[in-house]
């Protein structure tokens, strides 16, 4: 299993280039940047982290299609995959929780959005687009110079967006560590390979997850809950609810807490909804957390640290090291 470490671009980028160049050195595969309209620009960020390493793949982690045309993704990827010797790696999914209070974005199909959003970048970054679609069209485009297409990867939660990743991607990005969804997960997307007469392991499972080191777990699993709670109490299929194992009326309750500005949340978010996202306690327990990640079958494990203290953090990447870098001891 690979290790990927994400970055969230909320501080200035020079420090934050220097925290991928630990992650590089700590033996990192990835890190994964996300692209938001409130945070610094991704492929800036992405183009200085490239100058300053040699071997990390650069992700986006993920592009919304609905604020970045596909052409305008295919491009911008094409430019950090020129400048980095073809580390690109495209993440894509339909936006952000934001979107339908902030931008009334509301696709009728997210589905068919990134189906075409997906067969526009290949076309555009293997030679001429000829698309004209319900959401997005580049009839006749063609970007100006030649790469190998970057890998795509799609965000998936639901069932018929694992199996759209099964059938069209080179990987799927998914938040849940438990076993039962991992299963649930991966069989989505071989129903959604085979279905496409692929081979389903061309597919990777890329799990994001928060970690959260401490002597202490319960202090460990309490700085989490924050952090844990748009995954646990966002909106996702109600089937999903049993998978993680979750109390439904728990997930209500969040939900309700969610859409309160009055009500601090994290407060409702229950141990059990953090161990199904995140990680926390001893490096030695998150150890063999992650190794079991490995056994089940996941690709890449994408590793979310609190960058509130980047000398912490990179604190932290140095003590990860010895694990990314297969010596668990």
């Amino acid at each position: 299993m690979r290790y990927g470490l994400a970055i969230w671009l909320d501080q200035p980028l020079d420090p934050l280039a220097e925290l991928a160049v630990g992650a590089e050195q700590a033996g990192f595969a990835d890190v994964w940047l996300p692209d938001h309209y409130f945070l610094r620009d991704v492929y800036v960020a992405q183009a200085i982290i490239a100058a300053r390493t040699s071997t990390l793949r650069l992700a986006t982690g993920v592009a919304a299609v609905q604020l970045r045309h596909p052409a305008l993704i295919a491009s911008s990827a094409a430019t950090i995959a020129e400048r980095s010797g073809g580390r690109a790696v495209i993440g894509i999914g339909p936006g952000g929780h934001e979107f339908p209070s902030q931008f009334e974005m509301r696709p009728p199909s997210p589905l068919r959005m990134l189906r075409q959003a997906v067969q526009i970048i290949r076309e555009l970054s293997s030679g001429q687009a000829g698309v004209r679609g319900e959401y997005f069209s580049a009839d006749g485009a063609a970007l100006g110079w030649r790469i190998d297409p970057p890998p795509i990867y799609l965000s998936a939660r639901g069932p018929r967006m694992l199996e759209l990743a099964g059938e069209i991607a080179d990987g799927v990005i998914i938040h849940g560590v438990q076993r039962e969804f991992l299963d649930y997960a991966r069989a989505r997307v071989v129903r959604g390979a085979e279905r496409a007469g692929r081979d389903p392991q061309a597919c990777e499972i890329a799990v994001m997850l928060d970690v959260e080191i401490d002597a202490d777990e319960a202090a460990a699993i309490d700085r989490l809950r924050a952090r844990c709670t748009l995954m646990a109490g966002g909106s996702y299929a109600d089937e999903l609810i049993p998978v993680y194992g979750f109390n439904p009326e728990a997930v209500a309750t969040l939900r309700s807490a969610l859409n309160d500005p009055d009500v601090r949340e994290a407060g409702y978010v229950t141990d059990d909804m953090v161990r199904a996202f995140a990680f926390g306690g001893t490096r030695q327990a998150v150890a063999e957390r992650l190794g079991e990640l490995g056994r089940l079958g996941v690709d890449l494990a994408i590793l979310k640290l609190a960058q509130s203290d980047l000398e912490a953090t990179r604190d932290v990447l140095a003590r990860l090291g010895p694990l990314i870098k297969g010596d668990p001891a």
